[in-house]
């Protein structure tokens, strides 16, 4: 004779029944032929970024970048944004940041994470828009994306955009800390701003130092190492820049594609323009990548558009160089070594992908040194063999105008401070041809 369920059984059977159900609907729900993220909002809070389904998604404030802390009853009312195992998740066109995926402790699902905070939904929200878990518990809050954030197109490659994926610009007659764009050039190139008393976010890993200025008007502007940032009214989607170069003196910016970073089990190695971790297949050969097919979706090759050649941030000892791969694209190389990243890490500092195979590792920027220079030459043969005028006309206008670098007067280490500024906003100068430049301009 069958029995009925104790009360407290069935209401256990219903509560494991409830939260299987919620996160195999939040794996349905990321699976199918829509972004994984996409933007969405409401009139209340704006844009904030939902799932496939539209519906709003969350971090939660107790998490750390790569690690959920939510678990058990949490679930319950927060089910995770989760993929079947080996999906990669997608951010809808337009989106600036960086998704990727956790595999959790608990169950052993796979977790979307967008900047390495993992990403949920609120059982009590009952459509697209709805947002009633903003603010629960002073730890859940709607996911908006950064104020700068690293985008880029194929014909510039990587540069800064706002929170809404359009590009920023800097004006080169600006000074540090100061906007003169105002009237007229202000209804071209709007401003940055946030609201007052709000600190500017940053995608993580973006080098550089991002903070505010107050505008005549009263308005807070953002600043990337103090200078205004503005966006460019002709723009019509993510991915334009036809501002850049508009007068000699409007252009994006753009981090160095190769700069140092690390962390604190590996000391420093080479990171790409986002801060994330850099890799050499040793299967490779110099100028020549062999990774491809499912290897390059596992190690996406660093690359950077035909014509380019890559920027190297300080600390950066070695030659940057491209080589060509198969498809047509141009792969950036550290002393004719092809350069990777790999698609498990989640946040700058992560090195996972280190002697995979025994093959992939980080690079030391101090393992890898330049070949030297033969003959050797001293400074100044290697300073009076360039035309130190003409590299003025041709690489640091990226900074400022010819008229103003040909009116300013400086002391040589005000032209070498001024110098180095240019390389850091874009101006491609190896040393020898920094000389040559600081040289002409001091001896003018």
């Amino acid at each position: 004779m069958l029995r009925k369920p104790a009360p407290i059984t069935m209401f256990i059977a219903l509560t494991c029944a409830l939260a299987l159900a919620l996160v195999g609907l939040s794996v349905a729900r990321a699976q199918g032929t829509e972004p994984t993220v996409q933007m969405g909002g409401n009139d209340e809070l704006g844009s904030f970024l939902v799932g496939p389904d539209g519906m709003t998604l969350y971090l939660f404030t107790n998490d750390t970048p790569g690690v959920s802390n939510c678990s058990g009853d949490c679930l319950v009312n927060w089910p995770p944004l989760l993929v079947d195992e080996g999906v990669q998740p997608t951010l809808a066109e337009g989106i600036p940041g960086r998704l990727g995926v956790i595999q959790r402790a608990d169950d052993s699902t796979y977790h979307v994470v967008y900047n390495g905070m993992p990403l949920y939904y609120w059982k009590d929200d009952a459509q697209a828009g709805d947002a009633t878990g903003q603010g629960v518990g002073d730890v859940w809050y709607v996911i908006k994306p950064a104020d700068v954030s690293l985008g880029g197109n194929d014909e510039l490659g990587s540069f800064l955009v706002g929170p809404n994926g359009m590009t920023l610009y800097l004006f080169t007659n600006d000074t540090p800390g100061v906007s003169n764009c105002s009237g007229d050039c202000l209804v071209n190139w709007p401003p940055l701003l946030v609201s007052e008393g709000q600190e500017p976010s940053v995608q993580p890993g973006l080098t550089g130092i991002v903070g505010t200025i107050q505008r005549d008007d009263g308005t807070i502007q953002v600043t990337y190492d103090e200078m205004p940032l503005y966006y460019w009214k002709n723009d019509a989607q993510p991915g334009d820049a036809t501002g850049q170069g508009v007068g000699d003196v409007w252009y994006v910016i753009q981090p160095p594609t190769v700069q140092v970073g690390g962390n604190d089990e590996l000391g420093s190695f080479l990171v790409g323009p986002d801060g994330m971790t850099l890799y050499l297949f040793t299967n490779d050969t110099p100028g020549t990548s062999n990774c491809y097919d499912d290897c390059a979706v596992k190690w996406p090759p660093l690359l950077v558009p035909d014509g380019q050649q890559p920027s190297a941030g300080d600390g950066v000892t070695g030659m940057l160089g491209v080589t060509e791969r198969t498809d047509g694209t141009y792969q950036a190389t550290y002393n004719d070594t092809p350069l990777y990243y790999w698609f498990k890490d989640i946040v700058p500092g992560d090195a996972t992908g280190q002697n995979v195979g025994e093959v992939w590792f980080v690079i030391d920027p101090n393992a890898m040194m330049a070949p030297e220079a033969t003959p050797a030459m001293d400074d100044s043969s290697m300073s009076s063999a360039l035309d130190g005028e003409e590299l003025v006309s041709t690489r640091c206008t990226v900074c400022h105008s010819r008229d103003r670098i040909d009116a300013a007067t400086k002391d040589r280490a005000g032209w070498e401070a001024t110098v180095d500024r240019m390389i850091g906003h874009g101006a491609q100068l190896n040393d020898e041809e920094r000389l040559a430049v600081i040289d002409y301009l001091s001896n003018r």
